[in-house]
């Protein structure tokens, strides 16, 4: 369980596909002076973050694959998206 004075962490992770989250690394936030910076390198290189407070680095990676599923499902776009990506790709039978 996450109590309020647990440290921040950044879950910088990939989707490399709309059904696919892949965590890329677990870190402590940037300071004040490069978190733009920061930014501006994970929207380059196509990765995202989220910002999780958790007591270590595997309990907020574990809440960050969480957090992605439960907004998978209940984006109803994100959803249609996932849905027509596995329809498209489904083995012939």
């Amino acid at each position: 369980m996450t109590s309020p004075s647990d440290p921040q962490w950044w879950v910088i992770y990939h989707e490399p596909t709309p059904v696919e989250m892949t965590i890329i690394a677990v870190e402590p936030p940037p300071d004040a002076a490069a978190h733009d910076k920061r930014c501006a390198e994970l929207e380059a290189s196509g990765q995202h973050a989220y910002v999780i407070s958790a007591p270590g680095q595997e309990v907020a990676g574990d809440i960050a694959g969480r957090v992605w599923a439960e907004e998978l499902v209940t984006n109803p776009a994100r959803l249609a998206t996932a849905d027509a990506y596995l329809a498209a790709n489904r083995p012939p039978n």
